[in-house]
């Protein structure tokens, strides 16, 4: 019987029955909104870095990871894969050869694969840990020149806090900076041992988005696309691809979504790439209107913290950074 993890790290390619090529979606908007600087005295247990990646150009953030004592390797954080995953010539630098015996099932944004394994006693980045833990080995064929995704194991009580602007992380088991409590902030429910998910509104509708540092573009079900009745915007001429960390190719349509409110903040001018994905089945939210908010949003803030003890995220909106200002109660911060 094989193991099952979720991965979600994806990429996204468009293509066009014309000869031209779709326009580029902009980024979504941002508005200053206030904000606190970060705890200064805060001790991180490991400083990592953020760094873009080479095919989409699209940031996503990157975690040294230590391996059975060697490292660091480059490994990126994706909130919404259940497991870490190694790449093959990491698994030869510490001399361990994938094993066809034990495959583990890969489970990921577009389908299933069944994949090589290797033991691996110890895996750590910062506070996070993993123990003796059966790791699926595959191709990086979505994960740029990274060395491997880092999941959400193991972030149980954890705070994750990413800079954009100073380029770097902590994953610390202190717990998040009280500081960053004037960002705005989203109350989150940890779903499937670590999944971050978070009641919105789109148009005085009720949805749930996925807040996912793994994936490159935002995406949606069709269950939302029908709740949001956007399916007359949808251009049959132009198909999206969406890539995963299986093989498998699924074809979607981008459309612009109305604003999405989350918490004490919203996100605007936003594009979303709808498509019948196999991600959504794994998380059985087929039937439920719900959105994955990729790093086309999340990347375009100054900084992130996701705090899986109190069960929240908080952004802080870009152009804040150098900024300390008392929000209003009430007032709203924009991405």
């Amino acid at each position: 019987m094989t193991a099952r993890y979720v991965v979600s790290v994806l990429l996204i390619t468009c293509s066009s029955t014309w000869a031209a090529s779709p326009p580029a979606a902009p980024s979504p908007a941002v508005a200053q909104a206030p904000s606190a600087d970060a705890d200064k005295d805060e001790e991180a247990a490991e400083v990592v870095y953020v760094e873009r990646t080479q095919p989409d150009r699209i940031g996503r953030i990157l975690a040294p990871v230590y391996v059975n004592g060697q490292g660091p390797f480059k490994f990126i954080v994706d909130t919404g894969a259940s497991r870490s995953v190694i790449a093959p010539h990491v698994a030869q630098a510490l001399g361990l050869t994938p094993d066809t015996s034990r495959p583990v099932q890969l489970r990921g944004i577009t389908g299933t694969a069944s994949v090589p394994s290797i033991l691996v006693e110890k895996l750590q980045a910062g506070d996070l840990k993993v123990e003796r833990q059966r790791m699926p080995v595959i191709v990086p064929g979505v994960m740029a020149d990274a060395d491997g995704i880092l999941g959400v194991d193991g972030f149980k009580n954890l705070c994750l806090r990413a800079s954009f602007v100073n380029n770097d992380i902590t994953i610390t088991r202190k717990g998040c900076p009280l500081a960053a409590k004037d960002w705005p902030r989203a109350r989150a429910t940890m779903r499937f041992g670590g999944l971050v998910m978070v009641p919105a509104r789109i148009g005085g509708q009720k949805i749930k988005a996925i807040i996912d540092t793994g994936a490159e573009r935002s995406l949606g079900n069709p269950q939302l696309l029908k709740t949001l009745a956007l399916e007359n915007q949808v251009d049959p001429t132009l198909v999206t691809h969406v890539l995963g960390a299986t093989p498998e190719r699924i074809a979607g349509s981008t459309v612009q979504v109305p604003t999405i409110y989350l918490g004490e903040f919203e996100v605007t001018d936003l594009y979303v790439t709808f498509g019948d994905l196999e991600v959504f089945r794994i998380w059985n939210l087929q039937d439920q209107p719900t959105i994955v908010l990729g790093m086309d949003v999340l990347g375009n803030a100054d900084g992130l913290v996701i705090d899986y003890r109190r069960g929240e995220i908080r952004v802080q909106p870009k152009g804040t950074s150098e900024k300390q200002q008392v929000r209003r109660k009430g007032e709203f911060g924009r991405l």
